[in-house]
């Protein structure tokens, strides 16, 4: 009775509760809410792997709420003031008042949860064992779905100064022919750790790659790895290896800094395998050209400064206090101005990356920056125009860049045009080489696995081996030497043993001889020896 009411017992246990239902609560959420706390209190989503677990889940900085929710904020200050107002000064007006600022409240509560905190709630960023997922949008929601093991490296930049002083910036995620970003993330630093450390266990986790087979005919061998030896593509120069790398964990871009002495980092952002090949200045004649009129105002107004007082002018003279005043105020705008010259000379520059062209003009120092950007294969043409006979007798020019169906880009009065040009032909063509060299290596990759599989098989199957000597060896023991290269062994016969070093049993003689090439799987005829009788030894002799 009770081994049958244990059975029942058994029979109504809980059964187990399937994956998919461990993060369900049982309420409906019309499709709103994509990621739940479960009852195993850890983060599920939907669309997640049986094997997949949520590492963090990853928002936009507090700060982007705020800013967000300026006029909800204003609109409480001012129901205080009113408040205030009217506990200082009796008067009708200020319950009305009261009315319309609540009213203005709640427009903006409910404007701000529909339009900003919604949205900024459901932009998130889960990363996974396994891969980062970027889930945004309400009612037309969308999702990026990028795998780890794709990660080549990982940047992060603090972008601006809010950024830095609230500890948000942009996480950079380099991949494997591509790349992901992840703006306005909080805290960054750690992200990328989290990051760095997944990649770092999934790599750990992976079988190390096997090598195709190789046949053991050398000659064959040599054939496919011949066929299968990848072509280094054409180097180009790095313009970066004479700059000190300032922060290795930072985002990948040009190493050179703006600013001067105060080593402004740029802005410009490099994708996965991008590195600078040349940085171009303009030319010293444009810097030599503006700082003229300056430096010759500065070489009249300096000396001057002394010497009108020292001829004790009288109109001088009476008001020399001013005149120092006006004369100092000049000459400090002077000096700042030829420093503001050749700052806005020296953050004036052309970088050619190898895979874009970058125009970076920088005036007075952080206050303004400009940028424009585009890649060799949307380059239609190129020309060089010198505007003038000094110039060319300097070796200056302009070089324009032609797009097509986009304005010209024009990098003006620069050194060497020519060389410049040649410089961005031969880039151009280097993208284009490597691009066709990636192709035909990973082409060459995968035959390399076929044809090793395939033709190791043959060679295996097809090999020609040369028959053993199985002179001498028992029967049993020829069998098995046979069998080992994939020959079969067949008595064909006994013959009388007249040789004192074969006793009776052994293999006398074989058919093909040894060292005979046969197929695989070929015959060996033997003779055995047996003992001899007396009309046997009468006979041989």
């Amino acid at each position: 009775m009770s081994s049958k009411a244990n059975g029942q017992r058994k029979n109504t246990s809980t059964p187990e509760t399937p994956y998919d239902e461990l993060w369900r609560s049982g309420r409906s959420r019309f499709g709103v809410q994509h990621l739940r706390l479960g009852r195993d209190k850890k983060w599920h989503f939907v669309g997640q792997q049986p094997d997949e677990t949520v590492v963090k889940i990853i928002r936009e900085h507090w700060w982007f709420l705020v800013t967000s929710a300026l006029p909800l904020i204003g609109a409480l200050v001012l129901l205080l003031l009113i408040v205030w107002g009217s506990a200082r000064l009796a008067s009708p007006i200020w319950s009305f008042l009261e009315i319309i600022v609540v009213v203005a409240i709640f427009g903006a509560l409910l404007w701000f949860i529909w339009k900003d905190f919604i949205k900024w709630y459901l932009n998130t960023y889960i990363v996974t064992n396994k891969r980062i997922i970027h889930s945004h949008g309400v009612l037309q929601p969308e999702r990026q779905s990028t795998p780890l093991d794709n990660v080549k490296q990982v940047g992060i930049d603090l972008d601006t100064a809010w950024g830095f002083l609230l500890r948000y910036g942009t996480v950079h995620v380099y991949l494997v022919g591509g790349d992901f970003i992840m703006k306005n993330i909080a805290d960054p630093r750690t992200v990328k750790d989290v990051i760095d450390g997944i990649i770092e266990r999934i790599r750990a986790s992976k079988p190390k790659e096997q090598k195709p087979p190789t046949p053991d005919n050398p000659q064959v061998a040599e054939v496919i790895q011949g066929l299968a030896k990848a072509k280094e593509p054409p180097s180009l120069e790095n313009a970066d290896e004479k700059y000190i790398l300032r922060r290795p964990e930072g985002r990948l871009g040009p190493r050179r800094t703006f600013g001067g002495i105060l080593r402004i980092p740029c802005e410009v952002r490099y994708l996965s395998g991008e590195y600078t090949v040349r940085y171009i200045q303009r030319s010293r004649y444009v810097f030599y050209r503006q700082i003229l009129v300056p430096i010759l105002a500065l070489c009249i107004l300096l000396p001057l400064s002394f010497y009108i007082p020292a001829t004790s002018t009288p109109l001088v003279s009476s008001h020399l206090t001013q005149w120092w005043i006006i004369m100092g105020t000049i000459i400090v705008l002077l000096v700042l101005s030829i420093g503001i010259i050749y700052t806005n000379y020296a953050d004036d520059v052309y970088i050619l990356s190898n895979k874009r062209i970058f125009d970076i003009q920088r005036r007075f120092i952080f206050f303004f920056e400009n940028r424009r950007e585009l890649e060799y294969k949307n380059i239609k043409d190129l020309k060089v125009r010198v505007p003038n006979v000094l110039q060319r007798l300097l070796d200056i020019g302009d070089v324009y860049i032609d797009i097509g169906g986009a304005p010209t880009v024009i990098l003006p009065t620069v050194d060497h045009p020519f060389f410049v040009l040649d410089k961005i032909n031969e880039i151009k063509a280097n993208v284009a080489k490597a691009e066709a060299l990636k192709k035909d290596n990973d082409l060459k990759k995968e035959l390399h696995a076929w044809f090793g599989k395939v033709v190791t098989s043959l060679v295996d199957s097809t090999q020609m081996k040369g028959a053993p000597n199985l002179e001498n060896l028992d029967l049993l023991e020829a069998m098995g030497v046979a069998n080992e290269l994939g020959f079969q062994v067949n008595v064909y016969g006994e013959e009388p043993s007249t040789r004192p070093e074969i006793p009776p049993g052994r293999i006398m003689r074989q058919s093909p001889p040894p060292g005979t090439v046969i197929q695989p799987g070929g015959e060996i005829q033997v003779v055995l020896s047996k003992r001899a009788t007396t009309a046997d030894l009468m006979e041989f002799y």
